[in-house]
């Protein structure tokens, strides 16, 4: 099961598909860039759908999510603190990190 499916479990109900593809997607960057990585490591699918689950739901331990999403002329905004919404999971995350070589 990937962490999209994962994290659809988590949400549960009926899900905005627009605001969830935005959410997830935001998940896997962060994750790709804060890892080092090209996709979300195999071991890290708990900790990426408990990502995308707080931040669709806008949990106050994942920080702001997205609060809309607009399709002409793209706008994502977001809840309070944006920015930060997935700095709290930086340690779990940590045993995935690759080192960077340039």
């Amino acid at each position: 099961m990937d962490f999209q499916e994962a994290a659809r479990k988590l949400i549960g109900g009926e899900i905005d598909e627009d605001r969830f593809g935005f959410c997830a997607e935001d998940v896997k960057q962060y994750i790709c860039a804060y890892c080092g990585v090209d996709e979300v490591p195999e071991g890290c699918q708990a900790v990426a759908a408990r990502m995308l689950a707080s931040a669709y739901r806008g949990d106050p331990e994942g920080g702001g999510a997205v609060k809309s999403v607009s399709r002409g002329d793209y706008s994502v905004s977001f809840t309070e603190d944006g920015r930060e919404r997935f700095s709290s999971f930086d340690g779990r995350l940590q045993a995935f990190r690759r080192i960077k070589w340039r």
